[in-house]
């Protein structure tokens, strides 16, 4: 019953709202940003694919680029998204791939904005897992999620050339 009534304080709230990117945030919707780290450093990370497990359609984020950081989006049906990463590396004579997966536990939480903006979702993560063939380690930066520019997660990589 909660959530029904939550599900129409959000439609109401979406009907009644017009968006004026005057108040609002540049990112319109809650996306935990991840940052790629080798080391203490932020770096582009080369050959970084990324793309969702278990989700409905097209969810490849990244596909073989050098990308330094990436929003991964989390489904509010849901209490937990997974997403796999892999990184494609060439050595003096064989190209390796290393796959990895992350994934992240939390809750959604149904937020009223402002009347310009509307309603959303942010989240509060709970955990965050990861398999560590090529991630060094997670470092979780914020575990409430809005849709501010600031970075969540990082992601340290084991550096692949050595």
């Amino acid at each position: 019953m909660t959530r029904l009534l939550h599900i129409a304080a959000l439609i109401a709230a979406l009907a009644l709202a017009a968006c004026s990117n005057d108040s609002c945030y540049d990112n319109g919707s809650s996306l935990p940003l991840a940052t790629f780290y080798i080391g203490n450093s932020q770096q582009s990370i080369p050959g970084l694919s990324i793309m969702g497990i278990g989700v409905p359609g097209d969810s490849l984020l990244a596909d073989g680029k050098s990308i330094k950081e990436v929003f991964l989006p989390l489904r509010a049906n849901a209490t937990s998204t997974s997403y796999a990463l892999w990184r494609t590396f060439n050595s003096s004579s064989m190209t390796f791939v290393v796959r990895d997966t992350i994934t992240l536990d939390y809750q959604a939480v149904p937020y009223f904005h402002s009347s310009e903006c509307g309603a959303m979702y942010n989240f509060d993560i709970n955990q965050v897992t990861h398999t560590t063939h090529g991630i060094d380690s997670v470092v979780m930066m914020t575990t409430h999620i809005t849709n501010s520019r600031t970075p969540a997660l990082r992601i340290h990589f084991t550096d692949l050339s050595q």
